[in-house]
This record gives C-alpha cells, structure tokens and sequence, in this order.
C-alpha cells in the first residue's frame, strides 16, 4: 500500500515484482511515469537520469504499461481535481486491468483533491486484503 508517489511505488513494486505481491493498494497513486511532469528532479534523481534520456527506465517503472503483470488483487483511489497526482494513468490501468479480468477495485471522487478519505482508504485495504485473502485459500 501507499499514498501519492507511495502508491505509485507500490504499483511499480507490484509490476515489477508480481510473484511477491498477494495484492496492490494505491491511494492517489500514478500508473505513467513517461507522462507525468512533477517532481521531476526528485524522479530523475531515483530513476538514474531524466526521462528524455532513459525513457525505458521510466516505461518499465509505470504499471499503465505491465497491466498483464498484476495478476493480484488491486485497489485504487484518485480525485478527479487532484493536480499533484493527477488520476488519468490509474483511471486507465484500472479499465486495462477490468478488460483482463483482474480483481480491481476504483474509488473516484471526481471534486476531491490530492487525498484520500479514510473510509475510502478503509473500503481499498478491506477490498484487497478480503480478495488477495479468497485467492490465496482457493
């Protein structure tokens, strides 16, 4: 689980790493590395170079683009208003991941900002946990 550039983290960990991850939460999150513009200096810093030039490393690290790796539960949260992490790669990855037949869950609180509530980060971590649950006992 994480929140803001936490919940891409986790997305990514998640792509990357799929056969360690029994389910995915991500609150406020980004699925798109290669189209996000803030913080830049921060990324590129982490990433090992700005993405102009190491566009794969950023194309590997956005879950948008391995949906067919999250093979575990996912839960979503975005606001639509929200500038800081705007929504658009999650809102995609969550229909990708409905189009594969995937256990995912998207709460979208179109006037919210960059925050989640705590009941719909409660209603994530139950829907998650109770599915990454069912599919580990079948």
């Amino acid at each position: 689980i994480g929140g803001s550039m936490g919940g891409a983290s986790a997305l990514t960990f998640a792509a990357l790493h799929p056969e360690m991850v029994d389910g995915v939460t991500a609150l406020n999150g980004l699925a798109n590395h290669l189209e996000y513009e803030n913080f830049q200096d921060f990324i590129a810093e982490s990433f090992g170079g700005p993405k102009d030039k190491i566009p794969e490393e950023y194309k590997k690290r956005s879950a948008e683009f391995h949906a067919e790796k999250l093979v575990m539960p996912t839960a979503l949260t975005v606001s639509g208003d929200d500038t800081v992490v705007p929504p658009e790669s999650v809102v995609r990855l969550a229909e990708k991941l409905r189009v594969l037949g995937r256990e995912v869950m998207l709460t979208d609180r179109p006037d919210g900002g960059h925050a989640t509530n705590y009941g719909d980060a409660m209603a994530a971590m139950e829907f998650m946990l109770a599915s990454a649950d069912k599919k580990l006992r079948n």
